[in-house]
This record gives C-alpha cells, structure tokens and sequence, in this order.
C-alpha cells in the first residue's frame, strides 16, 4: 500500500492570490484524486497562482502527472498558472522527456519560484 501523499502549507512571501504547498511522499493512483481535491479546497475561488514545492515528492506516476495538468487547466481558466519548485532528478527527466517541462514555470527551488511568480504577478 502506498503512503499518502502530503500536501502541507508553506509559509512564503506571497501575495493573496498565491498558493504555496509541498508536496511530500508518493503520488501515484492511489493517492492522486484525493490530492487534486486537496489541492482544490487549498486554492478555493479566490487564488489563481499555485506554487508546488516539489523537492520533498519521491515519486510520481503517470496519474499524479495527470493530476497536475487538471490543477494547471484550472488555473489557466483563472488566468494563472502553476509554478513548480525542486524537481528531484528522477522528475524532471520525466518532464523533460515527455515535453511536459514546458507545460510549467520550473524553479530549481522554492524561492527562485516564489521571486517568478512575484515578477509575473506585478503589473506593467
């Protein structure tokens, strides 16, 4: 059976609209429909920027992926988008393989994502 997977609040300097949570554990089928819920509840109406911390995440499947491209969709409806931080080796060869590197703002850590979507977020 695998562990569920955790997502946990992370305290960042970050304006109302963006959400910031890691992702901890395994994210695979058994988890990953509850975690796209989790995330919903997380990111109620008002926010439409997310940042995923993904640097303590030791595995993700085929359907864990799928759930980030549903929370992407959602928040590209929102005018947002998904910003995701610390991809441990394993991942981010995945997400280069697959093209799904360019689907996502990518930050090698959690405060050169935050510092991205702080420059997004600014007006012009």
């Amino acid at each position: 059976m695998t562990a569920a997977v955790l997502l946990t609040p992370v305290s960042a300097p970050v304006a109302d609209h963006v959400l910031v949570v890691a992702l901890d554990g395994a994210l695979d089928y058994t988890n990953a429909e509850r975690l796209r819920q989790d995330i919903e509840v997380a990111l109620g109406e008002e926010r439409r920027e997310l940042i995923l911390d993904l640097s303590p995440l030791n595995f993700c499947d085929s359907t864990g992926i799928r759930i980030l491209l549903s929370v992407r969709k959602l928040l590209q409806e929102r005018k947002g988008a998904v910003t995701l931080a610390g991809l441990n080796p394993r991942l981010a060869r995945i997400f280069r393989t697959t093209g799904l590197i360019n689907a996502f703002a990518v930050a090698p850590d959690l405060a050169e994502a935050v510092e991205m979507v702080g420059a997004r977020s600014t007006p012009r």
